[in-house]
């Protein structure tokens, strides 16, 4: 099947131009056409080999085809309609269609977006959609960037997203439902000072699908107002405080942007809170956050053209309080004087136990580990029946790209993260208060905090035979720290077509 598709693309770059040839100002076509090999120290790969790529490499990828094709047609100045695909072996990452009107869109399938934070390549940290899972299936509608506000001049703009996604089949509640919206206003400066301030909020959502038990969860039309509009769905059996008090995984992040130009450099600071429940919905907190710096230098073809620096901490999540009152700790004393509605367990959630994953990658903060991923490097722990094990961290990103020569462009990034699980680790369970709660020996894989570096050196060369439009990618990581450590290497050679 992928040999294939992999010949057919081919046949595509070699012969469609001819049918494109007298619609060249209104039609475009690109396509690439890739082979390579991931090589590691380990039987994992790095980190970085695997994260923040879309959900398309597995360690047994390691030799692997892929490739990727986009159609755009421009019917007028408003109108332009797009479509493509592309894949990596057997997983196909993105498959859409899409009409653009103006600013605005309507997407069918799976493409690749990022919802909130700033669009770079460099991001790591991600508290809404990011770049670490595959494209979900949905239908959105859209808006590609900000537009006036009526009778504002200018100076008050707003974006928004609204869409439906649809999960796989094989995860904990089957075929669940995703909604997802975001809503973003900013002041608009640019032409007096070069200042923009925005801000938004992004919403998800998980509800419907069927438990292991063949249980339909809700998913009716009423069910799916209470959902948009944050309410959640009653749970007659739940608590009153925290998660168990409605049916549905929301979660989400506030979003705050500033963007200053200083000649033709812009710097960018982009600020998020993220929240599981409405208890830990905040415009800011500095207890759980991200904070992002770039900047994007005007020489293109200079050593430096970006440089992104973030720090995200997630490890307070409300506090180790019980998210709700059970029978063994009915009331705030039994909770160790805590008030009810801590331990937010961000990307987790008790009924809808695959989280904030698609494919078992996280759909946000990449650096947030899944227990299959920590099971490459530590013996067996409980995984106290959740997807993620590793939610409450402090980490350090860096990131920089440019070009080295006219010929090779190159990527450099470099994490430092300190690990520390999650609550329901910490104290056994939870809705528990063991564990460390009750002894100071108790053996927790993450105890203390476990210090990791991840690392990626990321070459391309273009064009390096003459005459031929193949590119050359060598990728190199390294991880080492308290957890494990791994180098690994990926060669890639691509065939590159576009007709205009």
């Amino acid at each position: 099947m992928r040999f294939r598709v992999f010949c057919f693309l081919v046949f595509c770059a070699y012969s469609i131009e001819p049918l494109f040839s007298q619609e060249a100002k209104r039609d475009s076509l690109g396509a690439a056409v890739s082979l390579g090999t991931i090589v590691s120290s380990e039987d994992f790969a790095p980190f970085f080999l695997v994260h923040n790529r879309w959900g398309e490499v597995s360690d047994e990828q390691t030799i692997f085809a892929s490739g990727e094709l986009s159609y755009n047609y421009r019917l007028n100045n408003n109108w332009r309609f797009e479509s493509g695909f592309s894949f990596r072996n057997e997983i196909f990452s993105s498959y859409y269609l899409a009409a653009n009107y103006d600013v605005f869109y309507l997407r069918a399938g799976a493409y690749k977006e990022q919802l909130g934070g700033l669009a770079s390549d460099l991001t790591v940290v991600n508290y809404g959609l990011g770049r670490n899972a595959r494209p979900v299936p949905m239908i959105e509608l859209g808006m590609h960037d900000y537009t006036d506000i009526p009778f504002t001049q200018g100076y008050l703009q707003f974006k928004a997203h609204i869409g439906q996604r649809w999960l796989e089949e094989d995860r904990y509640i089957s075929n669940t439902r995703m909604h997802n919206k975001d809503l973003y206003v900013r002041i608009n400066l640019e032409r007096e000072i070069g200042l923009t301030v925005g801000a938004g909020l992004v919403h998800f959502a998980q509800y419907g699908g069927t438990d292991p038990f063949g249980q339909e969860q809700p998913s009716s039309f009423d069910d799916f107002l209470k959902v948009f509009f944050g309410r959640g769905i009653p749970n007659e059996f739940g608590g009153t405080a925290g998660e168990a008090n409605a049916l549905g995984n929301h979660l989400g992040m506030t979003d705050v942007d500033i963007q200053k130009s200083f000649g033709d450099h812009k710097l960018n600071f982009n600020f998020q809170t993220p929240f599981d429940d409405s208890g830990s919905l905040h415009m800011i907190s500095f207890k759980n956050y991200l904070a992002a710096f770039q900047w994007v230098l005007p020489n293109k073809g200079g050593l430096f053209q970006e440089v992104m620096v973030e720090y995200t901490k997630s490890k307070r999540q409300s506090g180790p309080g019980l998210p709700d009152p059970v029978p063994q700790f009915p009331d705030v004393a039994a909770n160790k004087g805590r008030e009810f509605g801590g331990r937010d367990d961000f990307h987790n959630n008790y009924l809808y136990r695959s989280g904030f994953s698609y494919h078992g990658r996280s759909l946000g903060n990449a650096l947030f580990l899944t227990y299959d991923w920590t099971r490459n490097f530590l013996d067996y722990y409980p995984d106290y029946n959740v997807m993620f094990s590793n939610n409450r961290i402090n980490a350090f990103t860096v990131g920089v790209k440019g070009a080295l020569s006219s010929i090779i462009d190159y990527k450099l990034q470099v994490v430092y993260s300190q690990n520390y699980g999650t609550y329901a680790g910490l104290y056994d369970g939870r809705y528990n208060w063991g564990g460390v709660a009750i002894s100071s020996g108790f053996e927790y894989v993450f105890s203390g905090g476990k210090d990791q570096y991840y690392s990626l050196l990321d070459l391309k060369f273009k064009r390096p035979f003459k005459n031929h439009p193949i590119d050359v990618g060598m990728k190199v990581a390294f991880d080492t720290g308290e957890l494990y450590s791994n180098v690994g290497g990926e060669l890639t050679f691509s065939y590159i077509f576009t007709k205009h």
